[in-house]
């Protein structure tokens, strides 16, 4: 570890000259989709009132900084994460520079695009980019697919539970997800079953400070219901301690598991504690169905 500052910059670099646009008529269709910012819809999430609902299923928000050019640049709720995470994920794990590079990876979360098109630029060759909130998964496929005409780029409006993948990959990356799901054991059991045996996952995720394999339960009932509906934020339900994280891993069937912890007072975006991980499919196991949600789940 120590190359987390410098890799930061070099993505940066590569993020900045791959998503650079100049044509008039692409940038006009990114104008449109940036423009969403601040709209309120509950029709295309499927929804008829915006009660006990999360801010950003409502309103429109755009997820990471992006830059299509020095004159036109979208500021995101989450700026440079995409660029942080993945930094980590080379430091804590010593990846090598050409690690993507012409794999096949899986998208959890992909909010308007960024990791998706970050995947890309880094030698993806194939990306299944999945996000239930319908307005930002119609984003990502416009920005990616037809803005900057991405090959073997499918960007999903869909939940990781709905996840039945034929063709399985060779990389799970999932940053900022798993303490958002209400089911992490049945949503890591659908990631584990997309992979190829040799597959890898890495997740990133909120995690409360604790040396022993505890979660921290938040939820929804916050007290929050009754604020704005466009200043509803969180929405977390478990928050794994590292060994928790590890444990749930393993629970579904990943081996070799490695996790690392960074402190508040270390993380740039936000400033509260994150932990991170990665799993390895060796092959195929079965999965205890005892209590399971899904017992049917392969």
């Amino acid at each position: 570890m120590g190359n987390y500052s410098s890799k930061c910059a070099d993505l940066t670099i590569l993020y900045n000259k791959f998503t650079e646009l100049h044509d008039e008529y692409k940038l006009t269709l990114a104008r449109s989709l940036v423009n969403q910012e601040g709209k309120v819809d509950l029709e295309s999430e499927g929804l008829t009132t915006a009660e006990n609902q999360r801010d950003m299923s409502l309103q429109f928000t755009w997820g990471h900084n992006h830059i299509f050019n020095d004159t036109f640049k979208v500021d995101g709720k989450m700026c440079d994460r995409h660029i942080d995470v993945m930094a980590r994920l080379y430091d804590m794990y010593d990846l090598p520079e050409d690690y993507f590079n012409g794999k096949d990876v899986i998208d959890v979360g992909c909010w308007t695009g960024g990791t998706t098109l970050l995947l890309k630029a880094l030698g993806a060759n194939k990306v299944l980019a999945l996000e239930e909130v319908q307005k930002y998964a119609k984003t990502a496929n416009v920005l990616v697919s037809d803005i900057y005409e991405q090959e073997n780029v499918t960007c999903e409006g869909m939940s990781v539970y709905d996840l039945v993948s034929v063709e399985k990959y060779d990389i799970v990356y999932c940053p900022g997800v798993i303490y958002h799901l209400s089911d992490p054991i049945v949503a890591l059991r659908r990631l584990f079953n997309s992979l190829k045996d040799g597959g890898e996952i890495y997740i990133e995720s909120l995690g409360c400070i604790d040396d022993y394999p505890v979660c921290r339960y938040v939820g929804n009932a916050r007290g929050e219901h009754d604020r704005d509906i466009t200043q509803r934020f969180g929405w977390a339900y478990y928050i794994p301690s590292m060994k928790c994280l590890e444990r749930w891993l393993n629970e579904v069937g990943f081996c070799d598991v490695k996790c690392n912890y960074i402190a508040p007072e270390a993380n740039r975006y936000p400033r509260s504690p994150r932990v991170y991980a990665y799993g390895k499919r060796e092959r195929r196991v079965e999965i205890t169905r005892a209590g399971l949600s899904q017992p049917d789940i392969l």
